[in-house]
């Protein structure tokens, strides 16, 4: 049976996919104890975002209780799978919180797991769009929900951005990370400036 994962799944488990993410106290729960939260987070690929995203709902929050829910805790730089198991990698809007330092290393983690053909999936802010978009506001409070975008909401420990992309720049880091072939897929779950890309072992 293939393995599919969704690495940083936060509150989107997604059917035909192993789920994980990192241990939050209070926020994250393992699926085989938490059936509820598989049922409110259960979704697909079709459809990522169960409840359709906004600006309001991510400036104010969704107005509904939120969870984690995973079937395994692991770090994206440490998936519990041997090199050349997997079948692919699904990422969305998880690489920009890691350091410069540690995408490219976390690109070749994944690299290392997938097997000949497998696919990594990768979803992530558009930094140059969005710079552009900031830039063409005709004052400075309209400004503030593009900063948001680039630097993060900073809610919490894990919602900050320490990265930034644009369609080269993605493509660029996943050849060096070792994929023979990089294919650019158009944005329809997202409301903002994203670039998504997939590379192809």
């Amino acid at each position: 049976m293939a393995i599919r994962l969704h690495v940083g799944c936060g509150t989107v488990y997604l059917d035909g996919y192993v789920n994980l993410d990192v241990p939050v106290e209070g926020y994250s729960f393992l699926a085989a104890d938490r059936p509820d939260l598989v049922a409110m987070n259960r979704t697909t690929v079709d459809r990522y975002y169960k409840h359709e995203e906004s600006r309001a709902s991510l400036e104010h929050g969704p107005g509904r209780p939120q969870a984690c829910v995973v079937d395994a805790y692991a770090a994206v730089d440490a998936l519990p799978y041997p090199p050349d198991s997997v079948e692919e990698i699904r990422s969305v809007q998880c690489l920009e919180h890691l350091s410069i330092k540690d995408g490219p290393r976390v690109l070749r983690h994944w690299y290392e797991r997938l097997k000949p053909g497998g696919v990594a999936h990768v979803d992530v802010p558009d930094f140059e769009e969005t710079a552009r978009q900031l830039l063409a506001q005709p004052d400075e409070p309209s400004k503030d929900w593009y900063y948001r975008l680039i630097y993060g909401s900073q809610k919490n420990a894990y919602a900050y951005h320490k990265n930034g992309f644009s369609p080269a720049r993605l493509e660029r880091m996943l050849r060096e990370a070792g994929f023979r072939e990089v294919r650019h897929v158009a944005n329809t779950i997202h409301f903002y400036p994203v670039t998504i890309a997939e590379g192809i072992k």
